[in-house]
């Protein structure tokens, strides 16, 4: 029998679509957002950020001489911007958690300023549907095993740099995380070995003001994490819910991102819970401390649950147990 086929071709090199989109990769959000703002021409202009936001972002956009006014964030994620945006020239928004909050949608379908998208905590760009100039980066050295990697997207094209390297940035990261797997696995070392590599390679990154490469390494293992991203999605959701459904009596914040990295929670007893869990070798983060410059409803009472797939059931709701023992005593 013969068939008709179309005169469509078969073989040689594959085709892709235009997205009309501009990437690049650095080695941590604070050289995207440096990239970012060198792209926009945004130095020594006005700019809106939300109070709820990491000190780091704040010392960068310092370092750029930008004139800073904050919008406020509410406990769950919305937020209010002023009714005239006349007097301002861009407006940062964070992705908090991955969780697309209803104001951040219609920000990001709705908006004439030039944007900078904040999702370090986030795997892939949200939706946007602007003209207006915006850049997106993640940070997926805040998310996963990886010591220096972070994706920067643009609608327009970024400005051309010559990136540095600093390569004793990861390979004390690294460092330290083989010494902390060993310590953990196999009672080798102490953890005041480790957290001492991890300070100093704090340090070292705090003290380094380029745009820099990631390092082979986490290039390696940034496709090795993406290769595996939909059992790793699969196994926080299901520590999300677990989570969720062992904290019944404790305010967490309602989140529903596509890729679960924390659940934050605002407790009355914060830094009580956060004392208890450390007696029991549980090291939650904060995301994130009071900035300088201004204050918010968030940051005194918040702390995060991690949610990768290091963590099985039991380790949820142990954590969850000590939480709720605690703030409701």
């Amino acid at each position: 029998m013969m068939f008709n086929f179309s005169s469509k071709p078969i073989g040689g090199e594959q085709e892709i679509d235009s997205d009309d989109l501009f990437y690049e990769v650095t080695n941590s959000g604070r050289s995207s957002l440096r990239w970012a703002l060198l792209s926009m021409e945004l130095q020594g202009k006005r700019i809106l950020v939300p109070d709820f936001i990491c000190q780091v972002v704040i010392d960068i956009l310092n370092e750029y001489k930008m004139q800073i006014h904050f919008y406020n964030v509410q406990e769950d994620f919305e937020f209010f911007l002023p009714s005239c945006l006349g007097n301002y020239d861009a407006l940062y928004l964070v992705k908090y958690f991955g969780h697309e909050s209803v104001s951040f949608k219609k920000t990001t379908n709705n908006n004439t300023l030039p944007l900078i998208i904040d999702g370090v905590f986030d795997v892939q760009r949200p939706h946007v549907n602007l003209k207006s100039h915006w850049c997106y980066f993640n940070s997926l050295r805040k998310i996963s095993a990886i010591a220096d990697f972070s994706q920067i997207i643009s609608n327009k094209p970024l400005f051309r740099i010559a990136k540095k390297n600093i390569p004793e940035f990861s390979m004390l990261k690294y460092k330290a995380k083989e010494i902390k797997h060993a310590f953990i696995n196999n009672s080798k070392w102490n953890e005041k070995k480790y957290l001492d590599l991890f300070s100093t390679a704090e340090c070292l990154i705090n003290d380094s003001h380029d745009i820099y490469h990631p390092e082979g390494r986490s290039i390696y293992l940034m496709s090795c994490f993406y290769s595996k991203i939909h059992d790793e999605i699969s196994h926080r959701k299901k520590n999300l819910m677990s989570a969720i459904e062992n904290l019944k009596k404790i305010n967490f914040i309602g989140i529903s991102p596509e890729f679960p990295s924390f659940l934050p929670l605002l407790l009355n007893k914060r830094d009580d819970v956060r004392y208890e869990l450390m007696r029991n070798s549980i090291y939650l983060a904060i995301h994130w401390p009071t900035i300088e410059q201004s204050k918010n409803s968030l940051s005194d009472r918040i702390i995060s649950i991690p949610l990768d797939s290091r963590y099985s059931d039991m380790e949820i709701k142990h954590i969850c147990n000590i939480i709720s023992k605690v703030e409701n005593e």
